[in-house]
């Protein structure tokens, strides 16, 4: 099959091809075997499982003759694999390379776009659960949730991305919290403020609580854009 790569994004770790039978299809750069491929140029690949294989820029030498490769599982299920591959994709988390480095890449860089379904079931749920579960482990315990604050950062601004907005959008909530917690702690220290910083920390805080649920309802729980976008190929591209 061939087509012509629409959208790579900025890590370079996938990108979107659109091919010649109309539809858009992303890919993992570890698939090219022909070297680093740039937008608009055409390629030529086979598929598996609705996603592309095997990708070689038309200009390089051919590929030889082969059958497809045989694999024992298709490949992982992530935020940029064709929604009806999903599912199925999803059973062999764990089991394959790919699936490993798509877990780091979610949880350690900011870069790309990912769907409302990947941000909530593979980026919330697992970061809620490991945060209770280190609660009832003294000092490594809280160590290992600062980790996961990143994790949590990294989530947050790919889900913004996703809808078209800059990552650290995601961060505007902190601020009036930060501004509620400096008025606390100037009013304890010089007690006599405490009666006016008790009640403007608890506007700070009403502000913040406004901004991440505005944040939860135009963003976190909407569908993201159609299409590449600057951030990346569209997550839920077939």
């Amino acid at each position: 099959m061939r087509g012509v790569v629409t959208a790579i994004v900025p890590d370079g770790s996938y990108g979107q091809i659109a091919a010649d039978d109309g539809q858009r299809y992303s890919y993992w750069t570890s698939e090219v075997r022909s070297g680093q491929l740039k937008v608009g140029q055409a390629v030529e690949f086979q598929m598996w499982e609705g996603q592309p294989i095997e990708i070689y820029a038309v200009n390089a030498p051919s590929p030889p003759n082969s059958e497809p490769p045989q694999r024992a599982a298709p490949p992982p299920a992530t935020a940029f694999i064709p929604a009806a591959a999903a599912p199925a994709a999803a059973a062999f988390v764990g089991s394959l390379p790919k699936e490993r480095e798509y877990w780091i890449t979610l949880f350690t860089s900011p870069a790309g776009r990912i769907s409302r379904r990947v941000f909530w079931l593979h980026g919330v749920l697992p970061i809620v659960v490991a945060n209770v579960v280190l609660a009832w482990i003294p000092v490594i315990g809280q160590i290992i949730s600062l980790v996961l604050l990143w994790a949590s950062i990294c989530i947050g601004f790919k889900r913004f991305h996703d809808v078209g907005y800059p990552g650290w959008y995601s961060l505007l909530y902190l601020i009036p919290l930060i501004a509620a917690g400096i008025v606390i702690g100037v009013g304890m220290m010089a007690m006599r403020f405490m009666n006016v910083a008790a009640p403007l920390a608890e506007i700070f805080a009403g502000i913040g609580f406004l901004v991440g649920l505005a944040q939860l309802i135009f963003v976190y729980i909407r569908v993201g854009q159609e299409g590449p976008n600057e951030y990346g190929p569209d997550p839920l591209a077939a």
